[in-house]
């Protein structure tokens, strides 16, 4: 999720949102790693999501609480300006692991915690991680979003949330394709 494809006709083109079949409508179809995007990187260079040493803010600052202190528990920073979505990617994998959910909740709140321990950011990863469990489970898209809207979480959270009245149709075709995804990484892991 979140990978970019540089292409002749623009500059950088966000594919987290777009189905396959637009994207080789619109760029054809990419067999070899081409690099580029908005930072210039190399065929096959480490991005922001996969090289340690790129790490945001909030990240950095987490780790250097955890060198010193050495408690995960406390190494997370909770203010307002500390909310960014590292720990949506580091939280996934428990998704595709833990089938109890509570063990998942309690997993997905640890992970973000790490570095991002808001509320809004421990709650967005719960949420975010019920969703793909929930289509790992078979469940329709629309159904996934439901349950996630149904969990206990902050008001802000729940109103972030697609909901049937604001678009949760919308996403279905594309939370297909995610799940199918998902369910590949499953059976790989």
């Amino acid at each position: 999720m979140g990978a970019s494809k540089q292409t002749k006709r623009t500059s950088c083109v966000a594919a987290e949102f777009v189905s396959p079949a637009d994207i080789r409508r619109r760029h054809g179809v990419h067999r070899d790693i081409v690099g580029g995007g908005a930072f210039g990187w190399r065929p096959g260079q480490g991005t922001d999501d996969t090289d340690p040493p790129v790490v945001g803010l909030t990240t950095r600052e987490a780790l250097r609480r955890l060198r010193r202190d050495g408690d995960s528990a406390t190494s997370g920073l909770t203010s307002e300006h500390s909310c960014g979505n590292g720990s949506l990617m580091r939280a996934l994998p428990t998704a595709l692991v833990r089938s109890d959910p509570a063990r998942r909740r309690a997993e997905s709140t640890r992970i973000s915690a790490v570095a991002h321990a808001h509320p809004r950011c421990i709650d967005r990863c719960v949420a975010y991680n019920e969703i793909a469990a929930a289509l790992l489970e078979g469940h329709s898209p629309v159904q996934a979003i439901d349950a996630a809207r149904q969990l206990d979480l902050d008001p802000d959270t729940t109103c972030a949330i697609p909901s049937r009245r604001r678009g949760a149709l919308e996403y279905a075709d594309k939370m297909a394709d995610a799940a199918a995804e998902l369910a590949r990484l499953r059976s790989a892991a």
